[in-house]
């Protein structure tokens, strides 16, 4: 299913693809694209029909997975990176901060974390059997991640007990896009994140905004 979304026409005339599964790590993405309201369009790869390894796929993205961004000629793939990718387009938005100011550094902190720990941790939880073989030894495999996502939401609600409301303080960026997708993942995980009093509180704050609304709504998750 193609899904073609224009917005600004008279000020943006480039086209972002988004490649994307139901509820896959392309919420983030989506959600952005609708905050700015910009061009785009998404191309669905059902993961349940196993259209992530079809030829045509792969030569796009290798690895067999989503999201991937075709913008301008380029591919792009990792959701943190795509992430960054388009806000560098966008710097006017103000949902990253700007090259040279020290909040930037927090901004890449928290991207790559949860990339490659809360995320990694979430896809352990999810998705056992894909880290280690034989039925038997899938629960071990979920006890250790649900270990690691409890101490990953202990790390984020302090952040934002200390510096909240959003990650980086009074000022949204695309990190609490991404948190919030793997915060709604949670919710059918042993550690939810809706179990820490600020991560809620964060969590609904951002269910509650237009842009995320519609990205759910086009992705079927209302």
């Amino acid at each position: 299913m193609v899904l073609s979304i224009n917005r600004h026409s008279k000020k943006d005339t480039t086209i972002y693809t988004l490649y994307w599964d139901k509820g896959g790590a392309n919420m983030a993405t989506h959600a952005v694209f609708e905050e700015l309201g910009v061009y785009y369009e998404m191309i669905e790869i059902d993961l349940s029909k196993n259209m992530q390894k079809s030829a045509e796929y792969l030569a796009i993205n290798p690895n067999g997975k989503v999201p991937t961004l075709v913008h301008q000629g380029q591919v792009i793939y990792e959701s943190a990176a795509i992430l960054m990718y388009v806000l560098d387009q966008h710097s006017e938005s103000g949902l990253a901060p700007d090259i040279g100011c020290p909040r930037r550094g927090v901004y890449y902190q928290y991207l790559f974390w949860m990339s490659s720990t809360l995320q990694e941790a979430a896809n352990h939880w999810a998705h056992p059997e894909q880290y280690i073989n034989g039925e038997h030894n899938l629960q071990q495999v979920k006890d250790k991640a649900n270990d690691v996502l409890t101490h990953c939401w202990d790390i984020v609600e302090k952040g934002l007990v200390n510096n909240g409301p959003w990650l980086l303080g009074d000022k949204l960026s695309d990190a609490d896009f991404h948190l919030f997708m793997i915060a709604h993942w949670s919710q059918q995980y042993a550690s939810r994140a809706q179990d820490w009093i600020h991560i809620n509180a964060h969590y609904q704050a951002m269910l509650n905004r237009a842009s995320v609304q519609e990205m759910m709504a086009q992705e079927g998750l209302l």
